[in-house]
């Protein structure tokens, strides 16, 4: 069991960084299909983490990181659930508001909170290495 969550936790990490990047393309060339791309690959990112978290609690219940390791920033648990809620949340406020993406002022706050998220999402993932041993 405790090799499964490593064959779920590439698939959110590869796709919440492609539907940033798919976003910002969007904002900067405004070619509607890459819009939608953008939309469905977050949306899949979204789906595939709720695998990624689910297997690494069931993980960690073996290994008891989630709850012991202070600072939050260092815990390699909760700064990836952090990082997928700042994710939900763009996916939510982009849905709600179709016109985020085109909006003068919108566009580029949605841009920098998702690159940020995605630096989040990165470091936790190297958290995740170094728990695992992997670097």
């Amino acid at each position: 069991m405790p090799e499964i969550h490593y064959l779920f936790i590439h698939f959110p990490i590869a796709l919440f960084s492609s539907a940033i990047v798919f976003d910002i393309l969007y904002v900067l060339t405004r070619k509607n299909d890459l819009a939608q791309t953008g939309w469905w690959v977050m949306f899949t990112a979204l789906v595939s983490a709720a695998g990624s978290i689910t297997t690494g609690i069931w993980q960690d219940s073996l290994v008891g990181h989630f709850g012991s390791v202070v600072p939050l920033w260092v815990n390699h648990g909760w700064v990836q659930i952090f990082s997928c809620l700042i994710f939900l949340c763009l996916f939510v406020w982009r849905t709600k508001h179709p016109d985020t993406l085109t909006h003068p002022n919108q566009k580029w706050v949605y841009a920098f909170i998702g690159g940020l998220a995605v630096t989040i999402l990165f470091y936790g993932g190297h958290l995740g290495a170094k728990l695992a041993g992997r670097i």
